[in-house]
């Protein structure tokens, strides 16, 4: 059984690298990392992953207003109310959005920088984030463990039939999830 300080300590590590806008781990490797190393529910881990990631990115929104409010330039002012006006959509639109984004393996971290710099509602932006990253967690996390533990089967010499087509299957499904085309899904390849 995990104790609650380390169950806590999970929480405030995975919401500071969340709030740090560069250069941090992808959280759901993160996760993955805590949840080899430390056997415990995956279901939990995840909910302790997505509250604490979702209000890390809602922080960095906030932080990310405040500071380009104060130290932004006029021209890029403009810019970031021209962006406002695309993240000014329907709400549903907002939230499916957000949603496909967080499913995506692209870092968050520009989006939330930008609703933040827009002064965008976020009420969309979060439960869409919030929604995409719990079933991307749930996948990478689930997928990232079985590979480790039929590689570790493997090298011992104790692979089965089974194990090495687990190993083979996650590693389709991990290559599968970066190499598709996120940008065109998002609408982002539009000419």
């Amino acid at each position: 059984m995990i104790g609650i300080d380390v169950l806590l300590f999970e929480w405030i590590f995975v919401f500071l690298i969340n709030l740090v806008p560069a250069f941090m781990p992808p959280t759901w490797l993160t996760l993955s990392f805590f949840y080899i190393t430390n056997p415990q529910n995956i279901f939990l881990l995840v909910f302790i992953g997505v509250t604490a990631s979702t209000a890390g990115r809602y922080c960095l929104a906030k932080l990310s207003g405040t500071f380009f409010e104060r130290f932004g330039t006029k021209k890029k002012k403009k810019q970031m109310e021209l962006l406002q006006k695309k993240l000014q959509g329907k709400p549903l639109s907002k939230f499916l959005f957000t949603m496909l984004f967080a499913l995506s393996p692209l870092p968050s971290n520009a989006l939330f920088i930008a609703v933040g710099a827009t002064k965008t509602r976020m009420r969309e932006v979060v439960v869409g984030f919030f929604v995409g990253r719990t079933i991307s967690y749930l996948f990478l996390v689930f997928t990232t463990e079985k590979i480790f533990s039929s590689l570790g089967a493997t090298v011992e010499g104790t692979a089965t039939l089974w194990t090495i087509m687990i190993e083979l299957i996650g590693v389709i499904a991990i290559i599968a999830f970066f190499v598709f085309d996120w940008e065109k899904l998002l609408g982002g390849n539009k000419k």
